[in-house]
């Protein structure tokens, strides 16, 4: 997907995009957070609000496949910052 999908960078994600293959029946979404973030505790609390807003945000959309990455800005970015990151990277429904 990293070689042959579409990337958007925002300040504190980096999200690579692919079409859905044929057998797919609901978006495949894959979270990658790194130990240059911080702790456990923060690299999973940085996931759940990733889980969150992608819940939501991709509830209204097609199948496709998705891979986010943090960048180190995303520990300190509010729940709100993250959600218009998401929103506006993936584009209009």
């Amino acid at each position: 997907m990293r070689r042959h999908g579409r990337r958007v960078s925002t300040k504190s994600l980096v999200i690579y995009r692919s079409d859905s293959l044929r057998g797919d029946l609901c978006a495949l979404v894959g979270i990658a957070v790194s130990k240059s973030i911080g702790k456990a505790v923060l690299r999973n609390k940085l996931k759940r609000r990733l889980m969150a807003i992608l819940d939501e945000v991709l509830a209204k959309r097609e199948t496709m496949r998705l891979l986010f990455v943090a960048r180190p800005l995303a520990a300190s970015a509010s729940f709100s910052d993250l959600h218009a990151e998401v929103t506006s990277a993936l584009g209009p429904v």
